[in-house]
């Protein structure tokens, strides 16, 4: 990646600053972002493959932030086709945020979200990129109150998933997938809540481990096919084991494992303790 390219984009980037800033904010940087990334591609400034390839998500990520499904299916339209004409390997960076999904969902471009993902899985049995395979599955099980995915959808995405977990069995990151796929269909189907503790509990440790180091920016390929650190598969698993506890009833049982966690060098989560009270 070009270095000016890569300083503007962290300039533009609200990484760690969401949170705080105003909506205005918000909305003005992720247009500053979408009009840079635009201007890079129709300048050629990046011509390798994956170099494009990260604007085109990155152009889709701030529309999906935006709430803008419209502009976003047009960006992935093309992303799609960028795609097709270099290796469908790479279909997965199309599905693989639950965030993008959600917005082409909400201004009706499901049955196209869903179809990418169907393609992408067709295309790939022999796939190698076992981690983003990951991302599109966990993508695939997200939900929340402004979605309403079909019931054959996530039987699909579950089924899916579990053929996953038989690929990745052995794995160093096995235990942390089957953790984020009992927890990812909590919502729409029943869930092993014992195992989900216990994997839970087996990850506290990992928590005392450093972070790794990451050199890679929001968007990247390489970061949709190298595996989280044990420290970010604990942080990642054990957050989502206390939210699906709570979803599932076990309030108290979330509360034991969240402050167990916390007291191993879990960052403070507002929601959750929100969740909590």
């Amino acid at each position: 990646m070009n270095p000016q390219i890569k300083e503007r984009f962290l300039e533009l980037k609200l990484v760690g600053q969401r949170v705080i800033a105003s909506s205005e904010e918000k909305r003005t940087k992720d247009l500053e972002m979408i009009a840079y990334l635009k201007s890079v591609m129709a300048n050629h400034e990046v011509t390798d493959f994956e170099d494009i390839g990260f604007c085109y998500w990155n152009i889709s990520d701030n529309y999906a932030l935006l709430r803008d499904g419209h502009a976003l299916s047009q960006n992935h339209s093309a992303f799609y086709e960028c795609i097709l004409k270099e290796d469908c390997g790479y279909l997965y960076w199309l599905v693989c945020d639950a965030t993008q999904r959600l917005t082409l969902e909400k201004d009706g471009y499901s049955d196209w979200w869903w179809s990418v993902y169907r393609e992408a899985i067709s295309c790939n049995a022999e796939n190698t990129y076992l981690f983003a395979e990951f991302c599109a599955h966990r993508a695939a099980l997200y939900q929340n109150h402004l979605m309403s995915p079909k019931k054959e959808c996530m039987a699909y995405a579950k089924a899916n998933f579990e053929t996953f977990l038989d690929k990745a069995k052995n794995v160093s990151e096995y235990p942390f997938y089957r953790l984020l796929h009992l927890t990812s269909v909590s919502k729409c189907f029943s869930t092993d809540n014992r195992e989900i503790k216990e994997l839970s509990e087996q990850m506290l440790s990992d928590l005392l481990h450093a972070d790794a180091p990451c050199d890679f920016l929001v968007g990247e390929w390489k970061s949709f096919i190298t595996p989280f650190g044990k420290r970010k598969c604990a942080v990642v698993g054990i957050t989502s084991a206390v939210n699906s506890l709570i979803d599932t009833g076990e309030a108290e049982s979330a509360k034991r494992l969240y402050y167990a966690a916390c007291e191993n060098g879990l960052p403070k989560n507002a929601y959750i303790e929100k969740r909590l009270k």
